[in-house]
């Protein structure tokens, strides 16, 4: 086990430096000029040079990315050209924002998802079965800004039961991560209404039921936890693009994370911000992704006796 989770951080560097890499040539080739930027609107050319020269833009291009890389690897995301403040400073004044929110999202997908599954497997083609399909088709097509713009206008622009913008306590965080679960409510709903039916359909649960056991343990015990493999890995898979579909979500909300700042520094071409926002991004990802398999080997004896038999 413990091997298996060191090769998977391992495979974590060059997915980052892919990442970087493609990244770091897209701001490149983005028309503007962040010199500008940083000095402001009244700057000579002699300023303009030595700016240049300071924030080595002077050098080719396979040279910057490089020592950009370098100063990474130290812990060094460079400075922000728009606030002219320390880039980790700043994602780490925003990372948490973003985790609430991305948690809160999930754990709502999670808490009704799983149980409305279920209920649907275990009384298929009911009226119940039938309204939760057609809720969770609807929330997978509804795209997560245009609802984030009905909900502020129904529930706090209207009647004025949440507010509509800002950190600012629970009540504001209610309408973004109803937004951003949507999509994975529906997912994970759908899921687990798949992977159950599958497995009611199996030898061991007709057998359960014929030795008297009561109901609510064959769906509880027996089936669901033999269902929760497909359901965990769409679950870390929602998880980690609730992390990158937080942009879109930040920005209808005004929610200080690091989606909105992903947008505001992306329009200024702040290099270094983008670059650090997305890295960290790959990496929830990534660690999401190890976070999942190794969930396997927990609700799977079967996986978990694989581990085993390797280490051995």
């Amino acid at each position: 086990m413990y091997k298996f989770i060191l090769r998977r951080l391992v495979m974590l560097v060059p997915v980052l430096l892919g990442v970087s890499l493609i990244v770091f040539t897209i701001m490149d080739l983005t028309p503007g000029d962040p010199v500008e930027m940083y000095l402001g609107d009244n700057y000579t050319a002699e300023a303009h040079a030595a700016m240049t020269q300071e924030l080595g833009l002077d050098q080719p291009f396979f040279v910057r990315y490089i020592h950009y890389i370098g100063n990474v690897v130290q812990g060094d995301f460079g400075i922000s050209y728009s606030t002219k403040q320390p880039v980790s400073a700043e994602i780490e004044a925003r990372f948490p924002s973003t985790l609430i929110l991305a948690c809160s999202a999930l754990i709502f997908a999670i808490a009704l998802g799983i149980p409305l599954g279920t209920i649907s497997a275990a009384k298929q083609y009911s009226a119940i079965d039938s309204v939760s399909m057609f809720a969770a088709l609807i929330g997978v097509s509804m795209p997560n800004f245009w609802l984030g713009l009905m909900l502020i206008l129904i529930l706090a622009a209207n009647l004025g039961w949440f507010p509509s913008a800002n950190f600012d306590g629970f009540k504001s965080l209610v309408l973004p991560a109803i937004t951003l679960s949507a999509s994975s409510l529906a997912i994970i709903t759908r899921m687990t209404r798949s992977s159950m039916l599958e497995t009611i359909r199996q030898d061991y649960i007709r057998t359960a039921r014929a030795k008297g056991v009561k109901e609510f343990t064959v769906i509880i015990k027996h089936a669901l936890r033999n269902a929760m493999i497909p359901i965990i890995t769409v679950s870390g898979l929602q998880f980690g693009f609730a992390i990158g579909g937080a942009v879109l979500v930040e920005t209808v909300f005004s929610w200080p994370g690091i989606g909105r700042l992903l947008v505001e520094t992306i329009k200024l071409k702040d290099t270094p911000v983008v670059l650090a926002i997305v890295l960290v991004m790959a990496t929830m990802f990534t660690i999401i992704n190890l976070v999942t398999d190794i969930l396997y080997a927990y609700f799977d004896p079967r996986i978990r006796a694989q581990y085993k038999m390797k280490k051995v």
